[in-house]
């Protein structure tokens, strides 16, 4: 025989007017804690941090573009397709008119992304 689980005494009490009654006596009080908020150079900081992770996932989608380009052509490279000598070759690719264009214009995209983030 299974044992009966006892109901729960606290099961039917709602959290919500405790809260509020907690609010109401720090409020009284004058004993509520003070929102934080970040000083303006942080909130600077952080605009910052996140641009830079932005700018690093376009720069990270773009290589992966072109790494599929180079990939689709029978080049694996890996690491060695950012390397000049590979940079040379995935610009020597013979590629069909679109990807031709597509090439150019990721590769002129990739070269303007490193050229901000050395800046």
């Amino acid at each position: 025989m299974r044992p009966r689980l006892r109901p729960n005494a606290f099961a039917n009490r709602k959290p919500d007017r405790e809260d509020a009654r907690l609010l109401l006596r720090l409020l009284w009080e004058n004993n509520f804690p003070r929102i934080w908020v970040p000083s303006p150079e942080n909130r600077d900081l952080r605009q910052w941090l996140w641009h830079r992770h932005r700018m690093v996932q376009m720069c990270r989608r773009i290589m992966n573009q072109l790494q599929a380009l180079a990939m689709s052509e029978g080049q694996r490279r890996k690491k060695k397709l950012w390397s000049t000598p590979g940079r040379a070759q995935l610009e020597r690719l013979p590629l069909a008119p679109w990807a031709s264009r597509r090439r150019k214009d990721l590769l002129e995209l990739l070269d303007r992304m490193n050229q901000r983030s050395k800046n």
